[in-house]
């Protein structure tokens, strides 16, 4: 009403952010509410069937903000804030915002399910609670991972992202993924700041799986 001058009669659309996207006229325009007549009820609208988790290591400032912010614009669905040996950064307050950040890009880009927002852990306890699903981790001077496996990329389910700080990780950090099983993916031979990379790497899982086609 206050922002696209909806009037009673028009059609409206909304999701409630747990998979479901509803539609139907205005019935009623109160000063404080609006009534709809449900004529549609969806599912499962505009989420991919790839369940990329984006592990990232927190950076300075409303970085994350943006980044979460485009993640879930390209279909990103769920965010793992990670404390790294090269990221220390305060996030007391920061969660409430992030999980916002989450809501409002849903609304916009017409998703029906709000991204998750993980609580914040450290690089190894990544790891750990991810242990059972495919895991990538973004390192500048790594070897590609293998383009057979990628391609296979479209059968999994889901599968997790490890972006570093601007500092990169360290040498523990990236051999550690490596014993747990991850993948190096290659981003190129230009170095990118830590919220390219997520975009990027994000994008090439994506895009693997068939979900940006």
């Amino acid at each position: 009403v206050r922002v696209l001058r909806k009037q009673a009669g028009a059609w409206l659309t909304a999701v409630d952010g747990e998979g479901h996207r509803y539609a139907g006229p205005i019935t009623r325009i109160d000063k404080e509410r609006l009534e709809v007549r449900i004529e549609r009820r969806d599912a499962e609208c505009g989420e991919p069937r790839f369940r990329l988790v984006l592990a990232q290591a927190i950076p300075k400032g409303g970085v994350f903000d943006w980044i979460i912010e485009k993640g879930t614009e390209i279909g990103v669905s769920a965010f793992q804030p990670m404390q790294t040996a090269r990221s220390v950064v305060q996030t007391r307050g920061r969660e409430g915002r992030w999980t916002e950040k989450a809501r409002a890009a849903m609304k916009q880009c017409g998703r029906s399910r709000c991204p998750l927002i993980h609580p914040v852990r450290r690089f190894a306890e990544v790891i750990d609670h991810f242990s059972q699903w495919p895991l990538f981790i973004a390192h500048p001077g790594s070897a590609a991972a293998p383009l057979s496996w990628l391609q296979g990329v479209s059968g999994a389910e889901g599968g997790v992202l490890l972006i570093g700080p601007e500092g990169g990780f360290t040498e523990e950090e990236v051999e550690l993924a490596l014993i747990r099983g991850a993948y190096p993916l290659s981003l190129g031979v230009r170095r990118l700041r830590s919220e390219t990379a997520a975009l990027a790497g994000a994008v090439r899982l994506l895009a693997e799986a068939g979900e940006l086609v």
